[in-house]
């Protein structure tokens, strides 16, 4: 079990805030402030150098952490000292507001798709039941997860992705 950890800038609106719902319903715990997040943990990062991948896996076991935020103002993505930052590989949304968008995940499907890189596919079924658009992420995405979960190392995880968007522009 990998803990999930949740840095809520409370910038959405929580009707519709994946970060509240995993939340209210046990999927992570909140980190109130940027010093209580673990050292060592695994910040999820669009900045970040280095993709997610199953070598990270014992490093997570210290904490997953998904700085809620929105999109228009990733500009002001918290940076965590003391964390480790990995960038998820290329992936489709499927919430409603993003739907067929590459890259503009919310935050349970960021939570949901590197749960199931680690190898957490036991803990990522918890995200079922409790997100409609779940199924769909999975289906959409399942053979493109099913690759980077069976990568040895974050270069693995890049080569996966790079073949998979050359694969799209040559459509």
């Amino acid at each position: 079990m990998i803990p999930v950890i949740i840095y809520d800038k409370r910038q959405c609106d929580p009707a519709k805030c994946t970060a509240r719902r995993m939340l209210k319903f046990g999927l992570g715990t909140e980190a109130k402030t940027l010093r209580s997040i673990p050292p060592g943990a695994i910040v999820l990062s669009p900045f970040s150098e280095k993709a997610l991948s199953p070598a990270d896996a014992g490093r997570a076991k210290r904490g997953l952490v998904v700085m809620d935020l929105t999109w228009s103002n990733i500009e002001g993505f918290p940076r965590p000292r003391r964390a480790e930052e990995r960038a998820l590989p290329y992936l489709i949304a499927s919430n409603p507001v993003n739907w067929g968008r590459p890259m503009e995940l919310n935050s349970a499907e960021a939570v949901l798709a590197s749960l199931l890189i680690l190898g957490e596919a036991e803990q990522a079924e918890g995200f079922m039941g409790r997100f409609n658009w779940a199924p769909e992420f999975v289906r959409l995405n399942g053979p493109l997860l099913e690759a980077y979960a069976s990568a040895a190392d974050s270069a693995e995880v890049v080569r996966i992705q790079e073949e998979a968007l050359a694969r799209i522009r040559d459509r």
